[in-house]
This record gives C-alpha cells, structure tokens and sequence, in this order.
C-alpha cells in the first residue's frame, strides 16, 4: 500500500464571521490547499458537526464544488460531532491507502455564530444522548466539571494549578496568525474568571468560534509531511457507569493503535495538538495519550513549557468543533516544517480530536 502525503494545507482564521457563508467559507479555503497542491483531486471529505442545525444546510460538499466550479467529483460528508474532522481524515487515509483514489480533499468547516448562544450550547449538548442526558439539561460543560473536580481532589491538586493550562495555551496562541483569542494572560485573569460550573472558570472553556480548514492527500506524490497513521477509537460505556473520570479511554486506544501503527513512541513526538474543549480535557489528553503518567499532566506542565498545542488550542485558537482536526492536522504538519510556526524540533507530530465527551477519538501520527 502507498504512503500518504500532506500535498497542501489552507486555514481560515478563527473568529466571528457574520458576512461569509458555510460554503464560501470551505470553498476559501479549499481553493489555497488546491493551489498549493497543484494537482486534480478525486474526492472531497466534508467534515461539520452544525450544518445542518446551525446553518440548515444539508449536502455541504455539493454547494463547495459548485463555489469552485468543480464538477463531477464525489463528495462525502462526515458528522462525529467536535470528532468529525478527526474522523474525515481517517477515512480519507484509509481509502487512499486502498488505492481507491490518488488524491482527495479533507475539508472541516464550521459557524456555530450563526446562531444565539442559547442555541449554541444547546446544539453542542447534541453531542450528548439527547434523550437521557441532553433532555434533562445534562451538557459537555457539566461533565467536564464533574472531571475536573475527580481529578483534583483524587491527585490533590488546586484549581490554580489547572488554571496554568489557560495561561500555556494563551501564550502559545498569541504567536498563531489563524487564533482567535491571540494575546497572552496571566494566571490572576484566568482564576478571577466568571464560574461557569464549578470548579471550571471562563477561561477553562474554549470558545466556540467559525472557522474553515482543508488538506490536500495524495498517495502518488512524495511532497510534504506524511500520514503514517490514522486510528479511531469510541467508548460505548455510558458516563455514569465509567470505571474512572480521569481518562480518556477512546483517546487512549486510538493512540496505542496509532503509534504502534507509525512504529513510534510518545516519547518520539515532537509537537502535539489535543482536543482541550475545556482544560481539564486538554490534561486528561496529556496523559491518556501516554505523554506522562496519569496525575502527572498538572506537575508537568508547572516544571516546563511542553510542546503541546502550539496553535493555541481549543482555548485560544477557538473550538471550531468539527473542523477542529483538519485545523489540528495542518497545524502539525507546518510544525513540524517550520511554516507559520517555529519548526519543532523533532520529525514526528500527532494530532487528537475527540468528539463528544470522551465518546470517539482519532490519533493521527504524522511524520517528516
């Protein structure tokens, strides 16, 4: 089976963006990753976690193709909640793998600001079983909480020390042209912050934002970072009958397959992008990953400055939801390439996204 490269990469910059539509959005977007790829495509993978509810938009692909001009190519649209860009990209690795095609499009796009905040988190609670959590007012945010509050007293940590994940992801954000909260903080902003479900503050959350992103893959063209894994893992347990809140349990298969899969070693990653919706998601990831043993996230990020997130993250870049992993998977790749970001130092990066509360998780290991 042939390999599969990372021809060309575009990003939208993240934000509130009231004057564009879905579709011109992903078209935008697509347009550069094509022309930076200078090849025909064969298929497009459209990933979106709101289309339909936010933006009563179904048969997404359709609209970007004819945006482009772009007749006759098969389109195929992939819904795994704030997963969902993890997942295109699976598939997309998978069938390029298979010979299938020679070269696709994976584009993520999402605008949950097309609606009231209201509307938002009740879309984003979609995400949950929406007849025995969702219907009775459960959402993302009060299972994290609950997390959250586990973790702490169970390895004796104050919330000023969670506190420090808002402040790294604030600093490295600042230096991402794409963020959309792109200045640093201090530590004071961050425990000061409006509660919102306790323990977690404003700034544990990361704030839904619009945004397009889209990667170029072909098998026939040795041209750019190369994927050389993709696995996707889910946890069917329910959440009140989980062994433990303080793993990522999809998370953490999906990572042991990938890695074994790329013959590489958490300890061989140079650069990482997880899915940190909500900080305590961000530390759970850290250590479910395999980064450093569980309990160890919160220590580990007091004593050094890690390599994770250097876009920023869900909390400074913005949660696109289920554009987040294409916008994880071009983050990487330039990392590690030195394009818009310092290049890593190191050959090997990884991306985690992870749709729902600890419901599916693709790993993707990346290589240069």
């Amino acid at each position: 089976m042939r390999d599969v490269y990372i021809v060309g990469g575009a990003l939208y910059p993240a934000g509130r963006h009231y004057g564009k539509n879905i579709d011109d959005m992903a078209a935008e977007v697509l347009d550069k990753a094509l022309a930076e790829a200078k090849t025909d495509i064969e298929a497009v993978f459209i990933a979106s976690s709101t289309a339909e509810l936010a933006n009563k938009q179904q048969i997404l692909g359709a609209y970007v193709l004819e945006s482009l001009g772009l007749d006759k190519i098969p389109v195929f649209r992939i819904e795994d909640g704030d997963g969902s860009g993890g997942a295109a990209i699976a598939l997309a690795h998978h069938v390029l793998k298979s010979e299938e095609y020679n070269c696709v499009a994976v584009v993520g796009v999402d605008k949950p600001n097309d609606v009231l905040s209201n509307q938002q988190q009740d879309i984003y609670a979609t995400t949950l079983d929406t007849y025995f959590e969702r219907y009775f007012g459960i959402t993302p945010l009060a299972y994290a909480a609950l997390m959250a509050k586990v973790y702490l007293r169970k390895y004796e940590y104050r919330y000023e020390e969670l506190a420090q994940w808002a402040v790294l992801m604030h600093k490295h954000g600042a230096n991402n042209p794409y963020a959309y909260l792109r200045r640093q903080i201090k530590i004071e902003d961050a425990i000061n912050s409006e509660l919102v479900s306790e323990p977690l503050r404003l700034y544990d959350i990361g704030p839904l934002a619009d945004g397009a992103a889209a990667a170029v893959l072909c098998n026939n063209k040795k041209d750019g970072p190369r994927i050389l894994s993709a696995s996707v893992s889910t946890n069917a347990i329910p959440f009140n009958l989980r062994q433990d809140y303080d793993t990522l349990y999809s998370a953490q298969e999906a990572a042991k397959k990938a890695l074994e899969k790329a013959k590489v070693t958490p300890r061989d990653i140079a650069t990482a992008e997880v899915h940190d919706s909500f900080s305590i998601f961000g530390i759970l990831a850290l250590e479910s990953l395999g980064f450093v043993k569980r309990g160890g996230a919160l220590a580990a990020i007091r004593e050094g400055d890690l390599p994770i997130n250097l876009s920023g993250g869900l909390k400074s870049r913005g949660n696109i939801l289920g554009a987040t992993g294409v916008y994880q998977l071009v983050e990487v790749a330039w990392q590690l390439i030195g394009r818009e970001f310092k290049r890593v130092d190191g050959d090997y990066g990884l991306v985690h996204n992870m749709g729902g509360v600890d419901r599916v998780s693709t790993v993707v290991v990346v290589g240069v």
